[in-house]
């Protein structure tokens, strides 16, 4: 469904118990990927197609709040549509600046809270330009940096996408849409070999080579191969080059963060975890 101007922004989904001390209290943030809804990205149909029953991990009680009850869950919403008749031009750099700006609103009063950032594809990205922009720039973007003590990223392709290229995949986009209804700068930033994709993640892994007190980072990949034509098409296509493994093992993990397999495709791999035992800030 589109994006609306309701859906930008950070979203409570579950603020800490009230009796929850002050000095225990976690903020949790998920963004969303590209081409996907701030809300729809973290929901599973737990019923059947006959009788949906949809249920978001992040704020259903028996989920992420089960195993974190003292944090606040939010969810942060983009502008995310890279084709259709609601493309929009969207940057890393745009989205994690606007990111900072309604923390540093929404945390003015706890500016120094642990800080947890549960991130899917290019939404991984934008939390790692923030951090960058947050640890450079702490005067104005106090507690952001020093306060991270957890990531989580699903399918960020660190390396780029594998599988399909940009041109294929702006191809895929262009029979299904016109011209005018599909903007590939965001496309670009996820194009394996990319000199601003290399320059954010290098910058990041040297930031947190020089941690006191490490961040704990966790990566997801996908096991199942993405059915891109259905991303980007109107149609379901199955066969040849459009099902490919957009992000695996070697895509998602860097240096000093450690791997985990999810048998998902890369529009799953958010989703797939609605089940396990989520990670929290200790």
């Amino acid at each position: 469904r589109p994006v609306t101007e309701d859906d930008i922004g950070l979203k409570v989904l579950r603020e800490a118990p009230a009796e929850t001390e002050a000095a225990l209290i976690i903020d949790i943030v998920a963004i969303h990927g590209l081409g996907s809804h701030p809300d729809d990205s973290w929901c599973k149909n737990a019923g059947t197609r006959e009788t949906p029953r949809w249920v978001n991990w992040l704020e259903d009680e028996s989920m992420l709040p089960a195993v974190a009850p003292n944090a606040r869950i939010m969810r942060y919403g983009y502008q995310s549509q890279w084709f259709g008749k609601e493309a929009m031009h969207q940057s890393v750099s745009t989205v994690a600046e606007r990111l900072l700006r309604t923390l540093k609103r929404r945390r003015k009063d706890a500016r120094f809270r642990p800080l947890l950032f549960i991130a899917h594809c290019f939404g991984g990205l934008v939390v790692l330009k923030a951090l960058l922009e947050a640890q450079q720039y702490q005067s104005e973007w106090p507690g952001v940096f020093s306060s991270t003590t957890g990531l989580i990223f699903f399918g960020t392709p660190f390396r780029g996408a594998g599988g399909m290229n940009q041109m294929e995949m702006l191809e895929a986009a262009q029979r299904e849409y016109h011209e005018d209804q599909v903007q590939p700068a965001a496309l670009e930033v996820l194009q394996p070999g990319n000199a601003y994709l290399q320059d954010v993640v290098d910058g990041f892994l040297k930031k947190m080579r020089g941690q006191v007190n490490k961040t704990h980072i966790a990566c997801f990949y996908e096991l199942k191969a993405t059915n891109v034509g259905r991303i980007v098409g109107k149609q379901d296509r199955t066969v040849g080059a459009e099902e490919c493994y957009m992000v695996y093992k070697l895509n998602a993990c860097r240096g000093l963060w450690s791997a985990r397999a999810l048998a998902a495709s890369t529009c799953r791999t958010r989703r797939a975890s609605t089940r396990s035992r989520a990670p929290t800030s200790t």
